[in-house]
C-alpha cells in the first residue's frame, strides 16, 4: 500500500470514527486543511467510506501475516493509532469485526471491562438476527447499562437475549466460590459458555488503571505484589506472566469466573486491547494461546514483532 493510500485511510478514520474536525486532523498529521478535504473526497470516490470504513485497505498485510505466524493467531485487526479517544477507536473497530460475523442464532460470550462494554455499545446488528449474550463471570454490575450506555442497542434490541451470571466476581474464600458455581442458575450459564460462536474479552494491564483496582477488588499495593510475582496482565481476573503462565495466587480460587484455560477451546475468542502500556499483557495473552483474534492499534501491532 502506498503512503498516500495509508494517509487517506487514517484521515477517513479520524474524521468519521474519532469525530475529529478537519483542522484537528490537519494539525495532528502536519497537513494543510485543504489536503485533508482532498483526501476525504478521494476516500468517498473510491468507496473507502461506505457504511463502514474499509480497514482492509489500511492493513499492512506483511505486518499482519508476520504477527499471525509468530503468535499462531487466526486473525488480527489493526486500526490507525488514535490521537483522541483511542478506546473508542478500538471498540468501534471491534464492533464492526463482530457485526460482520453475526449470523442467525449467534451466541456471544462476553467478558467485562470498558473495552468489552463499549464494543457491545457500538454493535449495530440487523434485526433479522437473534443473538444471545452470555456473561463469562460474576460481577453483575459489569453487565447492566450505565448512564452512558443505557440507550445502546445492546440493551434495547428485542432480538437480543442476555444471560448474566447472578453472582459477585470475587467472594471471601474458595469454599464459597466453589459452592456458588454449583448453584443451578450459575451452573446453567457456565454450561452455555462452551457452545458460543464468538467470545469477546478485554486484556487487563497490571497497573492502577486496571478494572479490578477501579472497582475496589484490588488495592494498588496488591497490584505491586502481582507485579513482583511476574504478572504482566489478566484475563477474566486471572493473572499471568509474559509467557502466558497463570500465577498461583489465592485470588484465583475466590473468583466466580470462567477459567482462562477454557478460552483455548472456545470458538473465535476476540480480544480488544490497545495502547503500548498493554504491550506485555497482550504478548502474554498471545503466548498463552488464550485468544484467536486480536483487535489492536498500529503502534501495538508493530511493537509485537520487536
Amino acid at each position: 500500500m502506498t503512503y498516500e493510500n495509508s494517509l487517506i485511510i487514517k484521515i477517513a478514520w479520524k474524521y468519521y470514527n474519532e469525530g475529529m474536525t478537519q483542522n484537528e486532523i490537519a494539525e495532528s498529521l502536519n497537513l494543510s486543511r485543504m489536503k485533508v478535504i482532498k483526501y476525504l473526497d478521494i476516500a468517498k470516490a473510491n468507496n473507502i467510506i461506505q457504511f463502514k470504513i474499509n480497514l482492509n485497505q489500511f492493513v499492512d498485510m506483511d505486518l499482519q501475516n508476520k504477527i499471525k505466524r509468530k503468535y499462531d493467531l487466526q486473525d488480527i485487526y489493526i486500526v490507525p493509532a488514535a490521537t483522541q479517544n483511542p478506546l473508542d477507536s478500538l471498540t468501534i473497530a471491534a464492533a464492526q469485526y463482530i457485526e460482520d460475523r453475526i449470523t442467525s442464532d449467534t451466541m456471544i460470550n462476553v467478558g467485562y471491562g470498558q473495552a468489552v462494554s463499549r464494543t457491545l455499545g457500538h454493535l449495530n446488528i440487523s434485526t433479522k438476527y437473534k443473538v444471545t449474550f452470555v456473561s463469562l463471570s460474576g460481577g453483575v454490575r459489569f453487565y447492566i447499562p450505565t448512564a452512558v450506555d443505557s440507550s445502546s442497542d445492546y440493551y434495547t434490541n428485542p432480538n437480543y437475549s442476555h444471560y448474566i451470571m447472578p453472582a459477585p466476581l470475587v467472594v471471601s474464600d474458595h469454599r464459597l466460590a466453589e459452592q456458588l458455581v454449583k448453584e443451578r442458575p450459575i451452573r446453567k450459564i457456565f454450561e452455555m459458555i462452551p457452545y458460543s460462536n464468538i467470545t469477546i474479552i478485554g486484556i487487563g494491564a497490571v497497573n492502577d488503571k486496571a478494572t479490578l483496582v477501579k472497582e475496589g477488588y484490588l488495592s494498588t499495593t496488591e497490584i505491586e505484589i502481582f507485579k513482583s510475582m511476574g504478572a504482566v496482565g489478566d484475563l477474566l481476573s486471572q493473572f499471568y506472566d509474559i509467557n502466558g503462565n497463570v500465577l498461583d495466587h489465592k485470588l484465583h480460587t475466590q473468583l466466580v469466573s470462567t477459567d482462562i484455560n477454557l478460552l483455548k477451546s472456545l470458538n473465535q475468542v476476540v480480544a480488544v486491547a490497545g495502547g503500548l502500556e498493554k504491550r506485555e499483557a497482550i504478548i502474554g495473552a498471545l503466548k498463552g494461546g488464550y485468544i484467536d483474534v486480536l483487535i489492536t492499534d498500529e503502534e501495538v501491532a508493530k511493537s509485537l514483532l520487536e
